[in-house]
C-alpha cells in the first residue's frame, strides 16, 4: 500500500535544512520500526515526549488500526509534526498536542490505552518524576497494554559515558531540556526494577548504534 511505502523523512521534505540533517540522524541512531514493532498493532496509543513524531509516523504507516497521539513540551516541533501529518491519509494520520507531559499523562482515565512510549525522555526527570510517569503509565494502560521505554543503560562503561556527554551538552547549549539541573540516569537493571515496582513484566533489548549504550525496555502491564 503507497502509505506503507512512504517514507518519514518525505514528511518533511519542505523543513529547513537543518532541521532535515537532525531528523537524518535520529533515524539512524533510533530504531523507530523496532520500536513501533514492539507496541500494540491496534488501539489508542500514546507517544510521550514525540518532538517531531517520527515514531508516530511509523506507528501510523504500519498499521491503520492504530489511534495514535503524540505529545510535547516543544512548541515548535509539535507545530512541524503537525504540518508533516497533513500529508498522509486522514484515517491514519496521527494527532499532535503541546502539553507538559506529566500533566498530559495524568490528565487520562485509568485503563484507556493499549500502548504508550517514552522514548530518551525519562533522564531528563528528575527520580520521583520517573517513578510518576511510569506509575502513571500502568494507571493508564489496559491489562495486558504495552509501555516502551527506551532509554541509556548508565552501567555500560564508556558507551553510557558517551550518552552521558551527548545528552550533557546537547541540555546545555539549549537543544534539549531537562526538568531539573541535573539528569537523572539508571542502569538497565534498574530500569527494570522500576518498571516492575510499577506492574509491569519486562523485557529489554540493546535499541542503538554499537558504540552507543541505549536500551529499549517493554513493560507489559500485568493482568
Amino acid at each position: 500500500m503507497r502509505r506503507r511505502q512512504l517514507q518519514t523523512s518525505s514528511l518533511f521534505a519542505e523543513a529547513k535544512l537543518s532541521t532535515r540533517c537532525f531528523l537524518w540522524l535520529r533515524s539512524v541512531l533510533t530504531p523507530y520500526e523496532l520500536i513501533a514493532a514492539s507496541l500494540p498493532s491496534r488501539g489508542r496509543l500514546l507517544d510521550l515526549g514525540s518532538g517531531h513524531g517520527l515514531l508516530c509516523f511509523t506507528l501510523a504507516l504500519a498499521s491503520a488500526e492504530r489511534e495514535i497521539a503524540g505529545v510535547d513540551h516543544d512548541v515548535a516541533r509539535v507545530r512541524l509534526a503537525e504540518t508533516a501529518a497533513l500529508k498522509l491519509p486522514p484515517e491514519i494520520r496521527p494527532r499532535f498536542l503541546v502539553g507538559d507531559l506529566k500533566e498530559s499523562i495524568a490528565a487520562l482515565g485509568p485503563a484507556t490505552l493499549a500502548g504508550i512510549a517514552m522514548i530518551d525522555i525519562l533522564h531528563y526527570f528528575d527520580a520521583a518524576s520517573q517513578h510518576f510517569l511510569i506509575g502513571e503509565a500502568s494507571r493508564v494502560l489496559i491489562p495486558g497494554g504495552v509501555l516502551a521505554v527506551r532509554e541509556i543503560d548508565a552501567d555500560a562503561g564508556i558507551k553510557a559515558v558517551t550518552n552521558r556527554l551527548y545528552e550533557r551538552v546537547a541540555t546545555g547549549v539549549g537543544f534539549t531540556r531537562s526538568t531539573g539541573r541535573e539528569l537523572t540516569f539508571r542502569g538497565a537493571r534498574e530500569w527494570s526494577s522500576v518498571l516492575g515496582s510499577a506492574g509491569f513484566s519486562t523485557r529489554s533489548r540493546p535499541a542503538g548504534p554499537p558504540f552507543l549504550a541505549d536500551v529499549l525496555l517493554i513493560g507489559l502491564r500485568n493482568l
